[in-house]
């Protein structure tokens, strides 16, 4: 064959070597760097590591699919995925994301994460739960959910679980005779222990694992207590609502403390006193809605300063259905040393509202922060939390959440 026509063949075929190493290459990236979820608060040294390469999580950052998400000592994380489900991460814990999958205008999908060590709390999102097509891994044991907000934690090997609504299916995979179970609504039992050597240990009672991660008011409120699980009439059924806030006007302020401010970059939704009970309006119905609504009627807040009681809190935003926007909010309120004052706007993202300040202020102080809002009642209600600090002395600061409703 001649050295030319040789040449050519060869040149044509190492051009189409590349043009399908390049196909790989970039259908590998664009699996590589698909996007998971976000993370909503990320507080102390957090860390999302891909192919051996680490990167710091801070609040608005990516979380892709193939993320191990590490939390140190003093740390912890709240990611929101992309089916709105709501993961929060204590302190020295490792979460993989194996995979993540979900079309929203199906709702189906498929997900599957890696509790290696550490604990978590979750409220699952709009995924369609079927069989298989949810999967939470830990060392001793993989959980299935059906609608729900459950705890789980690794302790010395042993695993610790909550299903605080919904149920959840459990598959122990270690130990001589694995078992099945599951645990929650309806169910006999609503805690267990998972043993390092696969035995299972069901609870009547919280475990104290979980009771020292939540308020007294709020267990002794829902009834969370060995005799409210000795038979199937005395289940408790958690009602979405009724639970969000205690009455805010019992809370004497004037014992409230600095350590009562949340500035420490928890969100509100993972405030203690008020997990259980957030049920975030699923994004096809968000999307029903329509036109221009205001709302500016605060049924409940826990906003706080470490300057003192604060006082004449007012709030309203207006959001556009139609253009999925937040046109205008604001936010005032006093503290012993002046006015606070906020700006903001932003957009629809799903079930959640991403807003932005653009503008604030303490008295004569510039100030800056965040702020977050998830739809609640169909869309009716939007809770959220708001972070407010001066920016030249950023020891003033004041902060909490919010429960705001159109008007009756």
């Amino acid at each position: 064959m001649d050295f030319k026509i040789r040449h050519s063949l060869n040149s044509k075929i190492n051009f189409k070597i590349c043009l399908v190493s390049l196909f790989f290459y970039i259908s590998f990236f664009s699996q590589a760097i698909e996007k998971a979820g976000k993370t909503i608060v990320a507080t102390g040294d957090v860390q999302a590591t891909e192919n051996k390469v680490s990167r710091a999580l801070k609040r608005k950052s990516a979380v892709f699919k193939s993320d191990t998400v590490n939390t140190g000592a003093d740390s912890k994380a709240q990611l929101r995925m992309i089916d709105g489900a709501l993961l929060t991460l204590q302190q020295q814990t490792q979460l993989s994301v194996i995979n993540y999958q979900y079309d929203q205008s199906s709702k189906a999908g498929n997900l599957s994460l890696d509790l290696l060590k550490g604990g978590l709390r979750t409220i699952t999102g709009a995924l369609e739960a079927k069989s298989g097509n949810y999967q939470m891994k830990t060392p001793v044991a993989s959980i299935g959910v059906r609608g729900t907000v459950y705890e789980a934690e690794i302790n010395t090997g042993d695993l610790f679980l909550a299903a605080w609504q919904g149920i959840i299916d459990i598959q122990v995979t270690v130990g001589i005779d694995p078992l099945e179970f599951s645990l929650g609504d309806g169910e006999d039992y609503r805690f267990a222990i998972v043993r390092a050597n696969g035995e299972v240990e069901f609870l009547l009672k919280i475990p104290d694992l979980f009771s020292q991660g939540h308020s007294e008011l709020l267990l002794t409120q829902n009834n969370f207590t060995a005799s409210a699980f000795t038979d199937e009439e005395n289940l408790v059924q958690l009602d979405p609502l009724n639970d969000i806030l205690p009455d805010s006007s019992t809370e004497d302020e004037a014992t409230l403390s600095n350590d009562d401010v949340d500035l420490t970059g928890d969100s509100f939704i993972d405030n203690d006193d008020h997990w259980v009970a957030t049920d975030i309006t699923p994004s096809e119905i968000v999307a029903q809605r329509s036109g221009l609504v205001t709302f500016d009627h605060l049924l409940d807040q826990s906003i706080t300063s470490n300057l003192g009681t604060i006082s004449d809190l007012t709030m309203s935003m207006t959001v556009n259905f139609d253009t999925g926007r937040v046109p205008t909010g604001q936010l005032s309120f006093n503290d012993q040393s002046g006015p606070w004052f906020a700006a903001f706007n932003g957009i629809i993202d799903f079930s959640a509202l991403e807003l932005n300040i653009n503008f604030a202020s303490h008295g004569n102080a510039l100030a800056h922060g965040n702020i977050d809002g998830f739809f609640l009642r169909d869309a009716n209600q939007i809770l959220g939390d708001v972070e407010l600090f001066e920016i030249n002395d950023q020891i003033n600061k004041a902060g909490g959440g919010f429960l705001l409703t159109e008007q009756p």
